[in-house]
């Protein structure tokens, strides 16, 4: 038998196993922490940090994301006393991520605008307990946003509540919970998206709601805790991200959340992560249905080499069962590739790479290689053989540019062969929830990507991001190699040999976000942003453009954007 029925019986044997194996009373209590959730501007700050040291850091392993506050603030203290130019900005910005993660810092900042003697008792959070048994932050969550576009007539619109909640149990167990209710009318070309996938980007599930409206839940939350020093366990329904870039060719935050277990060890100069996770195969939108099941595992392994160099080794496997989750991929350490010869299995597996180099206390330049397929033997045949499937990214980053403090710059290439991600069994494609667990377009594209970040004070930043690709898409059914849904094997590609980056309908894709945001208070944030996206394609009908203005109010939401 491979498999469980049921995916959390295989969880709840996991969490037993780690209780037995590391978790005891008569050990002695390992201080449990929270993560910092991705997008969150903290990322910013730490690895402009990070940068200035001159080295890469134990205690952040950006290829692993997200972070625990802890190893933040760990890493924040080991500045102390170190000769590091810091610019009025960045000191400041260190404040803000003390306080953000005060239950680490152990920083007094009692807040002088408390509230009814129980509310806002520190600047950063409207309720706290705090005692060496329990720990609560509980914060509102808002977004109100109106906008227009020149595509539509439509007035945009984001109306989001919601609560954030965080703490720990006896210094032993964390918690979050993060739940909002959302209404929001998308650009155009989101709608488009949104009927053509059945999925709302970044979300996923939803109910129409006005006219042309959505209305979603966004819930996510988990647990966490410590089965040995170095070794985290967390289970709960959240997204994670592998890479070092704004993209990831092995995981990214694109697709809805789904439910994970992981199992971090972080000790010395290495961090290693298991992630099994269980997700929703390609479906068709309609009413009350059972969703076809898929699962997926990944391992990766982050060193740091040198003082300046961090290098990561990963694989991924995504595939499903009728009778439950594959007990052969629950093995922590063990090549996927193996277990696939072992068993026979038709699994889509994956393997790659990454690494970062800080130097000159002013740049990072980092990558990663994504390989799916690749045939050495079928390529000596002829060029651009169908099944050489892989992914390449480079990237850099150069903050206080031309000596400007607080003004970075990223500049960041991807490419992606074509058939890349897909399978010859649409439920094994690398995807979750109708989109992509990649890169959000998918397969047979190249692409540069950048912005730029300037904050001349720290309340105010400012950015600008944008994307230029060029990939060539599918049409009248035959299979060029863009859609990773498109079930794929010899008998249905377009050519065997003679495959090339672009080929198919030729479209050009370029994306322009310009935005300010204007913290008046902690976390809570004043946005105003600017897009232009324009597509152009030999298909007229595949032809667009829009311009979109847009202003609003958040709190304790991280920063969000158009990623396709």
């Amino acid at each position: 038998m491979n498999g469980f029925p049921a995916f959390n019986v295989m969880f709840r044997c996991c969490l037993m196993v780690c209780w037995l194996l590391f978790f005891s009373p008569s050990k002695k209590a390992c201080a449990q922490s929270a993560f910092i959730p991705l997008n969150d501007f903290s990322y910013n700050y730490l690895s402009r940090f990070e940068i200035k040291s001159g080295k890469v850091s134990d205690d952040l392993h950006f290829s692993c994301l997200p972070l625990l506050r802890q190893n933040a603030i760990r890493f924040l203290d080991s500045m102390r006393g170190k000769s590091i130019s810091l610019s009025n900005t960045d000191i400041m910005a260190i404040e803000y991520l003390r306080l953000d993660n005060q239950e680490w810092s152990n920083d007094s900042a009692e807040s002088r605008h408390s509230f009814l003697k129980y509310f806002y008792n520190s600047p950063a959070d409207f309720y706290q307990y705090h005692s060496n048994d329990f720990l609560i932050k509980i914060n509102p969550v808002f977004e109100f946003n109106i906008g227009k576009e020149s595509a539509s007539d439509r007035t945009l619109y984001i109306n989001t509540r919601g609560v954030d909640l965080r703490g720990w149990i006896s210094k032993k167990v964390g918690y979050y919970f993060f739940l909002t209710e959302n209404q929001a009318r998308f650009p155009l070309f989101v709608r488009e998206r949104t009927d053509s996938f059945g999925a709302l980007p970044n979300e996923g599930y939803y109910k129409t709601f006005g006219k042309e409206g959505v209305d979603f839940f966004d819930a996510k939350g988990y647990f966490d805790f410590k089965v040995a020093k170095f070794i985290t366990v967390q289970f709960g329904h959240d997204k994670n991200f592998i890479g070092n870039g704004i993209r990831s060719l092995a995981l990214s935050d694109f697709s809805e959340d789904y439910i994970f277990l992981k199992l971090q060890t972080q000790v010395w100069k290495f961090s290693y992560q298991n992630i099994f996770a269980d997700m929703t195969g390609k479906f068709l939108r309609g009413g009350d249905q059972l969703l076809p099941k898929k699962f997926a595992a990944f391992h990766h392994l982050s060193i740091n080499v040198t003082k300046f160099l961090n290098a990561g080794l990963w694989e991924s496997v995504v595939f499903h069962r009728n009778n439950g989750f594959e007990l052969q991929y629950l093995n922590p350490i063990i090549f996927y590739r193996s277990v696939e010869q072992l068993i026979g299995s038709p699994d889509n597996t994956m393997l790659g790479a990454d690494y970062r180099i800080n130097f000159l206390h002013h740049f990072s330049w980092y990558g990663q290689l994504m390989i799916d397929d690749l045939n050495i033997g079928e390529s000596k045949n002829g060029k651009g053989y169908w099944g050489d499937k892989y992914g390449l990214q480079n990237g850099i980053k150069y903050i206080d540019a031309f000596d400007i403090q607080n003004f970075d710059l990223q500049l960041e290439w991807n490419h992606v062969r074509p058939y890349t991600y897909t399978h010859y069994d649409t439920v094994s494609s690398y995807t979750n929830y109708n989109q992509a667990l990649a890169h959000p377009l998918g397969a047979n594209f190249n692409e540069w990507t950048g912005k730029i970040r300037y904050q001349p004070v720290f309340p105010v930043t400012i950015q600008w991001r944008w994307t230029f690709a060029r990939q060539g898409n599918d049409t009248s059914g035959l299979n060029y190699g863009a859609n990773i849904f498109f079930p794929t094997d010899q008998t249905n590609v377009i050519h065997i040999y003679n495959n090339e980056v672009g080929q198919g309908v030729k479209t050009k894709l370029f994306l322009s976000e310009l935005s300010a945001a204007w913290m008046i208070k902690h976390n809570l944030y004043v946005d105003v942003s600017y897009v232009y996206r324009r597509t152009r394609s030999n298909v007229s009908s595949s032809a667009s453009s829009t311009s979109v203005f847009q202003a609003g109010v958040r709190m304790n939401i991280p920063g969000k954007n158009f990623q396709f």
